[in-house]
């Protein structure tokens, strides 16, 4: 595998890890509103690399970051890094209104920094949304989704705190609009069966745990894939949308639920699996 197809596998897969490594804001006061969780990303069996998420809950308003790295391993191999955060209150069409959301990607002696920006009012189906990177994209890129598409959409993070809230109840019935910059799709949530996980060196969670599918439904902007490519932001040739496997439980007696366990086997025809690895409860920040 390339460092290219590194970098892409690796992107994907934190990407991934994001559309619901999200904990629900819970309605308990005693809940735990400030959480850091760490996920360990496996692809096919090697160690990638650690991903940590950070969320806060402030009465109706949220606040995000997410950071991942490469693992020693593959950090001989490529100098990838990935952050995100985004912030906005809960509420409009979508249960989410972002407010902002800004991201830095680098690999090997680039970056790209990229900001999207939403005009009140929030959370409406005309929210406007504003997309900038330094360096500038492409033409191609920049316009690859047409601006009467992009009103209305959340960026991923904003949509993976809007879809966990819907599973609370055992039920990950969902589907948000998503907008990121470059491409325009659908996550789509679907139940499946729970299952038993046990604590391991690989995990820190230890109990039942909710099935769910999540699919990327592509709107604007996807390239279709290559010959033998198993790119995941690429059409998929037969048409099918892309996904994985993910299930969520509640590691902290009276906490929220939070996603315990990713699989994944459609990224560069290997398996990817994402463990559950460090759950910390913070303080509220000032």
């Amino acid at each position: 595998m390339t460092s290219l197809a590194l970098s892409r596998c690796a992107r994907a897969t934190t990407l991934s890890m994001t559309v619901l490594v999200l904990p629900l804001s819970g309605h308990a006061a005693e809940a735990p509103q400030h959480l850091r969780l760490g996920y360990d990303v496996y692809v096919g069996g090697l160690k990638m690399g650690r991903m940590t998420l950070e969320t806060e809950i402030k009465g109706e308003d949220y606040r995000v970051t997410v950071a991942a790295e490469a693992g020693d391993m593959l950090a001989r191999l490529i100098k990838w890094s990935y952050t995100a955060e985004a912030d906005g209150h809960f509420g409009g069409v979508n249960g989410v209104a972002p407010r902002h959301f800004h991201s830095l990607r680098t690999l090997r002696d680039k970056s790209w920094d990229a900001t999207l920006s939403y005009a009140a009012p929030y959370g409406t189906r005309d929210t406007a949304v504003t997309f900038t990177q330094t360096p500038p994209p492409s033409p191609d890129d920049a316009t690859a989704v047409p601006a009467d598409q992009r009103p209305g959409t959340v960026d991923l993070l904003s949509a993976a705190v809007a879809i966990s809230r819907h599973a609370e109840g055992g039920d990950c019935a969902s589907r948000l609009p998503v907008y990121d910059g470059r491409r325009r799709y659908d996550v789509l949530m679907e139940s499946r069966p729970r299952r038993h996980i046990e604590k391991s060196d690989y995990t820190v969670f230890d109990g039942d745990a909710i099935g769910c599918h999540v699919a990327i439904l592509p709107v604007a902007g996807f390239q279709p894939a290559g010959r033998g490519s198993q790119n995941f932001w690429t059409a998929a040739p037969d048409g099918k949308p892309r996904g994985f496997d993910l299930w969520i439980g509640r590691p902290v007696a009276g906490g929220p639920v939070v996603p315990v366990r990713l699989e994944a086997g459609e990224l560069f025809f290997t398996h990817v699996i994402g463990h559950l690895a460090q759950v910390d409860v913070l303080p509220p920040s000032p």
